[in-house]
Parts: structure tokens; sequence; C-alpha cells
């Protein structure tokens, strides 16, 4: 089962007037819902657009908002959400996952659940033909039922911090490694993982040179005639869950392809810091994207799981 959604909710003060226009497009393109309240009462605004964000997330996101976020001089609130829950094509069986360390940036260790399986999955090692990356690095692509949507773990060689390797991924390097993985036989070891973050992308906007949205002489006429609205706050929070089901979510220099020969099946040992990202195989879309420097902590005392 492989489930992807986009849902959008915009929120109108009593009375303001927005471009039909635009209310089109939204309804269009993003499946959105229009709301009219009253934003001096904010607590009840913001209780109300928790609850649309947590039954849109399938109860993963509880509290966006909270009733400082309004008053009454806000006009409006554009909500957005995206809703990922994929089944792994081949699921990690639970009985084989066990108790296994993985070694941190500062290269202290910490005891976590680890996933195994082995199977054909879209494997290479690349290399950008210097050091910077330790030279070697792997790629690997697991899909989820239906082929269409698929992770993707990028993983450099455990003495090389995760840093290095960060500026080399690229939407053209990503496609790259798409096209040039083959399907083979692999062992993976992949640890279980969960990762939380909400941040304001006002800073992150600014630094991309979107400025202006944030001023009071903003040119936001596509969405109002009101010339006197401008963008006071941009929020985002994301949530991926990866286990041995599959995940569930609510975010080029030269290459060179080595040809590995072994007599064994090549091994992913995801044991240390690692890029992830869930994309669309067949259009290239990048749905989520992040890296994990610590995955979820293992507590032993009273747990099933036996040590490797």
């Amino acid at each position: 089962m492989v489930f992807l959604g986009l849902f959008s909710l915009l929120v109108l003060q009593n009375g303001f007037h927005v471009n039909d226009e635009f209310l089109q497009m939204m309804k269009k393109y993003f499946r959105g819902e229009v709301n009219h309240v009253d934003f001096s009462q904010n607590i009840a605004v913001a209780n109300h657009i928790n609850k649309w964000v947590e039954n849109n997330t399938n109860s993963l996101f509880k509290d966006l908002v909270s009733p400082r976020d309004f008053d009454a001089v806000t006009h409006l609130a554009l909500i957005n959400a995206v809703y990922f829950k994929g089944n792994w094509k081949s699921q990690f069986r639970p009985e084989n996952t066990r108790t296994f360390s993985f070694t941190k940036d500062d290269e202290s260790e910490v005891q976590i659940p680890m996933m195994y399986q082995q199977g054909e999955f879209y494997y290479g090692e690349f290399s950008d033909g210097s050091n910077e990356a330790g030279g070697i690095y792997q790629v690997l692509e697991i899909p989820y039922e239906g082929d269409e949507i698929s992770m993707m773990l990028i993983l450099s060689r455990q003495e090389v911090p995760l840093a290095t390797l960060e500026p080399l991924v690229k939407a053209q390097l990503i496609e790259e490694w798409a096209n040039s993985v083959k399907k083979q036989k692999v062992e993976v070891y992949l640890p279980r993982f969960t990762v939380e973050q909400q941040i304001d992308l006002k800073d992150v906007l600014k630094a991309l040179g979107i400025t202006e949205v944030f001023i009071k002489n903003a040119n936001l006429t596509a969405l109002s005639d009101n010339k006197e609205i401008f963008l006071s706050k941009a929020i985002h929070k994301s949530f991926i869950e990866v286990n041995e089901e599959g995940s569930e979510a609510a975010a080029t220099s030269g290459m060179i392809a080595i040809s590995r020969m072994a007599v064994l099946y090549p091994q992913v040992i995801v044991d240390h810091p690692f890029f992830f990202l869930i994309r669309n195989r067949r259009t290239g879309t990048i749905l989520f994207m992040g890296r994990v420097m610590h995955p979820e902590t293992m507590n032993t005392s009273g747990h099933d799981f036996e040590e490797l």
C-alpha cells in the first residue's frame, strides 16, 4: 500500500476578499479548502487549524500552530500538508532486526535497532573523481509497493563526515545516480529511524533572496487586491518514520561509476550518518529529503532484540 496526499487550507478573516483566480488555482492544483474565521478568537482558530492538520496527516502533527500566531490584524493563514505512507515492496522481517552499534560523527557510539534483509535492489558505488567525499560512496534505492516511489540512501565511508559529502548532493547528481544504479542482490543493514523537525522558513526564504513578501509594501496583488497585506511567518514541519514495514512521512561535477568484482553480494551497512530521500522514480520528483545523524536509540533493557 502506498498513499501520497497533498492538502491545502486557506483560512480567511471574515469579510477578507481573495482573488477568484487564486482560489481556483489553489483548488485545482493543491486540493485546497477555504475556511472563514475570526482571527481575534485566536485560541479557537489555532484549534481549528491543528485539527485539520491532524486529520490530514494521520495524526502525525498535532500542534503546528499556536494561538500566539494569530491576532486581530491577521488576515489569512495558508496551510499546506503533504502526507506519505508506503510499504516496502520487499519488507524487512522484524525477527531479523538486531541491536547494532551506530557511530556518530563525533565517533561516539549508540545502540540502535538495525533491520536486515538480503534482496534485489538498485545499487551503485560512485566517486566524484577526487578525495572530497572520501573516494567511494554507496547509493542504494529501495522501492515501495508499486515500484513508482522509492527511498534512496546515500552513504559515505565511515571515516568521512557526512558534511563532506553534502555539497555533492544536488538534483542533477541524484538523477545521474538514479539512472546509473543497477538491480542486483544486496545485503542491507538499515536502522529504524524517525526524523521530525519544525523550522520557521522566514530566514531560509530571505537567504534565498525572497524578502519583499515580508515587508509592509509587499506586492501580493495576485492573492488579493488589498495592498496592505504581507507575510509575517512561514512555518514548515516535517516527520518521517522508517521501520520494517516501510515509511510514513508528512519535506555536478563529473561522476565515475565503479564496477565491483566480488564473490559475495555487496553489503550496505548503514551504521553511521547518511542521507535519504523519497522520490518518484517515474518523474524524478523528490518528495522528502533529509539526513540522519542519530537514529532512534534503543533501550536494550527488557528488550527482546538480540546482539549481533
